[in-house]
């Protein structure tokens, strides 16, 4: 009788080790939840850092833009289409 409640004991614990190993590796927090998780993170984190340096090169083109005339006259005439007096303009 003492041997057999002692398979018992094994087989349960065996059996529950088996489901908290499947459980932790495919369960709603398991590690490839995380791993999937851990993908999305970098790739916006790698997101962010892109649209930093386009941030930082849109500032340095505005003050650009704010510091020199010679870009301001050339977007006026090619973006605006603006004259000066007594210009005309042609078009392509």
């Amino acid at each position: 009788m003492r041997y057999l409640w002692s398979r018992v004991i094994i087989i349960f614990l065996l059996a529950e080790v088996l489901l908290f190993v499947v459980y932790y590796k495919y369960g709603p927090r398991g590690i490839n939840v995380l791993c999937a998780l851990k993908k999305i993170k970098s790739k916006a984190q790698s997101d962010i850092k892109d649209l930093e340096q386009k941030n930082n090169d849109l500032r340095d083109q505005i003050e650009e833009w704010k510091s020199d005339l010679f870009l301001q006259e050339k977007f006026a005439r090619e973006k605006l289409a603006l004259q000066k007096e007594n210009e005309i303009i042609y078009f392509k």
